[in-house]
């Protein structure tokens, strides 16, 4: 009876303990993408200020990396300390983050351009462009777990994720699927559902893309110590 009792108090404890660090993460978060948020909360919602929305999600980047940075540890080692993780992961992978995010961030603003002149005149068109963007925002999920994970240059970063989104093709339908379901979550709610559920997200991405980060460390590295210092 005293062992079934002190199994329960191990799960509340534990259950617990996830809904803190989930929630501290999640604040870390929001806080890493006030510059964004202070646009979007006073910037008229209009297709003409898309130049400022692009530089506001500069900081964005580096702010998924830490949040994925603290998620991989926490599925790893099943504990976190929020604040040190987070700003830790923040700090480590802010240059390489930026060198990838940046370019992913143009690419995608070309794309939603595209598909905003689209919508009017070819629908079919509109929706390709809208099928590119979903998959390229679980290529850009891969990247940056790729490069929270593992130091590599960030040529073969980009390699590795396109390689692995047909090598682990199940994971990249799941990563889709999460993806797809934020974005119907969000039109049928609010578009501030991301900010809240943000961790939450992290976490289910970063276990869709365990096998891929598992396989990466078999496969990719020659030894334990080239893994990158989000191991440790």
């Amino acid at each position: 009876m005293e062992s079934k009792q002190e199994f329960g108090q191990g799960i509340l404890y534990t259950i617990t303990n996830y809904i803190y660090w989930l929630f501290l993460s999640n604040i870390y978060f929001i806080l890493a993408n006030s510059i964004f948020l202070f646009f979007f909360m006073t910037l008229q919602q209009s297709f003409s200020n898309i130049i400022l929305y692009f530089l506001a999600l500069i900081p964005t980047g580096p702010a998924i990396s830490a949040l994925y940075y603290s998620m991989e540890k926490l599925i790893r080692t099943k504990e976190l300390s929020p604040t040190k993780d987070f700003f830790e992961g923040y700090k480590k992978n802010l240059k390489d983050t930026l060198l990838l995010w940046i370019p992913i961030l143009s690419v995608f603003f070309i794309l939603l351009v595209d598909f905003q002149y689209l919508q009017g005149s070819n629908q079919i068109l509109a929706n390709v462009m809208l099928l590119l963007m979903i998959i390229g925002a679980t290529l850009t999920m891969n990247i940056l777990a790729i490069n929270t994970r593992f130091k590599f240059r960030i040529r073969d970063i980009y390699k590795l994720a396109v390689y692995y989104s047909f090598n682990k093709f199940k994971n990249t339908i799941g990563g889709m699927f999460i993806i797809f379901l934020v974005g119907v979550l969000t039109v049928l709610t609010t578009n501030f559902l991301i900010l809240f559920i943000s961790s939450i997200v992290a976490y289910l991405l970063i276990v869709n893309a365990k096998g891929m980060l598992n396989d990466i460390e078999s496969n990719f590295l020659k030894t334990s110590q080239a893994i990158q210092t989000g191991r440790q």
